[in-house]
């Protein structure tokens, strides 16, 4: 089954990609059994496996507007983000650059269809940017903590995360 993962907030955020490093080519450029091809098509490449690795922000459509019942938070937006660590990384990284001092996002995650059942609050937790805490007892570093989220975060189904700053 498919997991979604959504993200709130209590102001509009930026929406689109964060993160990966793309390079439109046109096809007769990239490949040599297409030079008979218009100029004009072109196709995404990526130098390393890890360029294509990022978040995609978008707003949230009718069908899954039953989600908002999960949310404290005005703007739920759809959230695509990999289990990769670089996308976790791009993730925190996104949340750190566009999140004001003093505010806090809110995430959830569930799997397709199940948008209107209720969250396991047993899953819930905390990121804490300015304490660096995760979670009640894991202290992150001060230099390295989004490095660190994007090794030990992963969404679970019906999780519940708020993330201050």
């Amino acid at each position: 089954m498919t997991i979604h993962h959504y993200i709130g907030s209590p102001y509009e955020l930026p929406t689109g990609s964060f993160g990966t490093k793309e390079t439109p080519v046109s096809l007769p450029e990239f490949s040599p059994f297409n030079r008979n091809q218009k100029k004009d098509k072109l196709i995404t490449i990526y130098e390393k496996e890890e360029d294509a690795y990022g978040i995609r922000i978008n707003r949230l459509t009718d069908g899954y507007s039953e989600i908002k019942h999960a949310f404290t938070l005005p703007y739920i937006y759809e959230l695509s983000c990999d289990a990769h660590s670089k996308s976790i990384r791009e993730l925190f990284t996104y949340i750190e650059e566009h999140l004001i001092e003093g505010c806090y996002i809110e995430l959830y995650s569930c799997l397709d269809g199940d948008e209107a059942e209720e969250k396991d609050s047993s899953l819930d937790m905390s990121i804490n940017l300015k304490t660096l805490y995760f979670g009640k007892y894991y202290k992150l570093d001060k230099k390295k903590y989004i490095y660190e989220l994007g090794e030990m975060f992963k969404f679970e189904d019906k999780q519940f995360i708020v993330v201050l700053k």
